[in-house]
């Protein structure tokens, strides 16, 4: 059975992501878009919006659309509305990062109706093959943990509509942006840390940030560059006696003491929208990230806010 699939905010993540995913699935069909601006997500869909409904009305997109599953790829703040409204028409729906601007609508969007079922999150660095691996190759014993995480940023993004400057609607900066992506994976391999400490560059919608963190496996740090010249994501656990393990995704390979071992996925950050659109049409299980998890690492970043000291002259 072929799935009817929609998507609420036709910008730039679904363009480069979702939108290359949905319409090579042989599951799934495109059906109906949803967006503030018509001509704009019509512009984005290209050659797929043929036959696809198109409208500016999130009513009109379910009950006229009848989307079996769901994308929200809305700006933060506008998450809420569209999830809690797809999961009550029954769809499954996958919910662009993180859950909500604010931390109150993420904890009711984790609590909501369906939402245990059928509600998921994108966040894919988790799914990476080469996740296991590089716990196979983490020193024994305790360890200091480094994820550095650095971007072009917007001069690279260059979004549809820029939202990501304004506080209100992001709910953040590169700390819920990026840091949602980097703590999900760090929680994976090394549990949940306690927040300890965190620096920003900016007060409201930072581009840099280092947080400390106390992993069960020793402390850690979470460095975050939006605006640096090199783009890079690198997980590194290393132990007392400088035996160490490197997880290198934009290399796409573990370096250990046993040697390199490299992925055969070139394309790692879609991984959680293949698993979500393969889980709901039944050809995989466990391969999405539930609400629950999302809220965890949302948590955590609205703790480290909290601690936030500004620093202008912050280098990582």
């Amino acid at each position: 059975m072929t799935l009817r699939y929609g998507v609420v905010g036709c910008g730039r993540v679904f363009q480069r992501y979702h939108l290359p995913v949905v319409t090579e699935h042989p599951d799934h069909t495109l059906v109906a878009a949803c967006d503030t601006d018509a001509d704009s997500a019509r512009a984005v869909l290209g050659a797929a919006a043929e036959g696809v409904l198109v409208t500016t009305s999130l009513e009109e997109f379910l009950t006229v659309g009848r989307p079996d599953v769901v994308a929200v790829c809305t700006p933060n703040d506008a998450h809420t509305g569209p999830v809690l409204a797809a999961l009550a028409a029954g769809a499954h729906v996958l919910c662009e990062k993180p859950l909500a601007a604010d931390i109150t609508e993420a904890r009711l969007l984790a609590a909501a109706p369906g939402a245990a079922d059928r509600l998921a999150v994108n966040l894919p660095y988790r799914f990476h093959e080469l996740v296991p691996a590089f716990g196979k190759a983490l020193p024994d014993g305790p360890c200091e943990i480094t994820l550095t995480f650095t971007t072009a940023g917007q001069r690279l993004w260059r979004p549809v509509t820029n939202w990501y400057g304004d506080v209100a609607r992001a709910g953040g900066g590169a700390l819920v942006d990026l840091g949602a992506h980097a703590l999900d994976l760090m929680i994976t391999v090394f549990g949940a840390p306690r927040p300890a400490g965190c620096r920003v560059d900016a007060a409201g919608v930072e581009e840099r940030v280092v947080a400390d963190l106390e992993f069960p496996a020793g402390p850690g740090r979470l460095r975050i560059d939006r605006r640096s010249r090199v783009m890079g994501l690198t997980l590194e656990a290393t132990a007392a006696d400088g035996e160490s393990a490197v997880l290198d995704l934009r290399r796409g390979e573990v370096r250990g003491r046993d040697g390199t071992v490299v992925a055969e996925d070139r394309r790692p950050e879609l991984a959680a929208i293949r698993g979500f659109l393969d889980t709901v049409a039944g050809r995989v299980s466990g391969r999405t990230v539930t609400p629950a998890q999302a809220l965890q690492v949302q948590e955590i970043v609205s703790a480290l806010y909290a601690r936030a000291e500004t620093d202008q002259e912050l280098t990582l």
